[in-house]
């Protein structure tokens, strides 16, 4: 690989938490509005112990796979191995299914990045729209490692928003923690939008492309990447909870609401960096799954992977919320019924690696995790 691709751990991390951390930090406030904080604790913590396991498993795969494909093709190459007829046809289906739920995904981020602008710059939804796809579509164009430095620097900027505008809301709480315990639809719903928050699984084979240099150090950039969307996504519900009277669906519009046109231009301005590093990663992440499959070159890939977002977002066809939770269930579907049987046929092929989950990747866990997917998979669909 030459150097203008290798990436620092860091970096690696930061494309792993990209690919998630902007649908969490819209979504989630509202949904753990509606069951409880309490439920939201233990949800948060049983989503990044079962999210963590999951993405570990991939990075085993890719690393015994060891040809730095993207997942579409590794899990291909593992599943169905003695029917090459049908082989053929998952894939293509496999990827067709992909290419929807990212769009849906992508598109989704638009809408929510549009509304933002909309409260923060007062522009037309259909510009404001425009303007994020300008940006978020541009850097993705330049490849990985300005994908990796972009996101590197934009998460520790809104790492530093966030902190500042957490500490400073917390004068003005004027909500409340509720304390109900238990399990009904809206903590079903909220469960499913969390795990989806995890839900990185496409950046794995950029981070493990990146670190070729050194593979030791995916097992931590996945810990890390998944760690940096937990703290994002908990630090924005804990205190939408605590400062909005009404915790609305883009939850920093009742933020700022409750607290001030400050925390409303700041918010404003970490959600759009957020949902840009989303955009970012996952974009990426579909245009290499385009360029594998398709044999385009990279930046008819790029334009592949982006430009039908923007003519998805354009229409108004559904709101944010929408499109979070209709991909969300999608994404939980595939990787439940795929990356655990590819799991175990990786290493029924390539029994010698350099990391493996040991008895983390046993039988039981295994199972363990495709029910918890499942589960996530009908969270996702609960009406609300």
């Amino acid at each position: 690989m030459s150097g203008k691709k290798q990436l620092s751990l860091f970096e690696a991390a930061a494309i792993i938490a990209g690919l998630g951390v902007g649908g969490g930090v819209m979504a989630v406030p509202y949904l753990a509005s509606l069951s409880g904080f309490l439920n939201f604790v233990w949800v948060m913590l049983l989503a990044y112990l079962v999210s963590a396991v999951l993405h570990l498993m991939i990075a085993e795969i890719v690393i015994r796979d060891g040809r730095g494909n993207q997942l579409v093709e590794v899990l291909g190459k593992y599943l169905f191995t003695g029917l090459p007829g049908l082989r053929r046809v998952f894939i293509w289906i496999f990827f067709a299914l992909i290419v929807i739920s990212f769009y849906a995904l992508l598109a989704g981020y638009i809408v929510g990045a549009g509304e933002i602008l909309v409260e923060l710059a007062g522009l037309p939804l259909w510009a404001a729209e425009l303007v994020f796809y300008g940006v978020a579509a541009g850097v993705v164009f330049f490849g990985l490692k300005a994908l990796g430095l972009s996101e590197k620097y934009t998460i520790v900027a809104a790492a530093v928003i966030l902190a500042v505008l957490a500490g400073g809301s917390l004068f003005s709480a004027g909500g409340s923690l509720s304390l109900y315990l238990g399990v009904g639809k809206e903590t079903m719903a909220l469960y499913g939008m969390v795990m989806f928050c995890f839900a990185s699984f496409f950046s794995i084979p950029q981070a493990r492309e990146g670190l070729s240099w050194n593979t030791a150090l995916m097992p931590r950039a996945v810990l890390l990447g998944l760690g940096i969307n937990f703290l994002f996504t908990f630090t924005v519900t804990l205190v939408a909870m605590l400062v909005s009277t009404e915790v609305t669906e883009v939850a920093i519009i009742g933020w700022g609401r409750a607290v001030g046109e400050w925390a409303s231009l700041g918010g404003s301005v970490f959600i759009f960096l957020a949902i840009l590093t989303s955009y970012w990663a996952t974009s990426y992440a579909l245009a290499r799954v385009i360029e594998e499959r398709l044999g385009f070159e990279y930046r008819v890939s790029w334009l592949a992977a982006t430009l039908p977002t923007l003519l998805l977002a354009l229409p108004g066809l559904t709101g944010f919320l929408g499109f979070m939770r209709l991909a969300g269930g999608a994404i939980a579907v595939l990787v439940a019924l795929l990356v655990i049987p590819a799991l175990r046929a990786s290493r029924a092929a390539v029994p010698e690696s350099s990391f493996t989950l040991g008895r983390w990747g046993g039988a039981e866990v295994q199972a363990a995790i495709i029910f918890a997917y499942i589960l996530m998979a009908a969270g996702s669909l609960v009406p609300l």
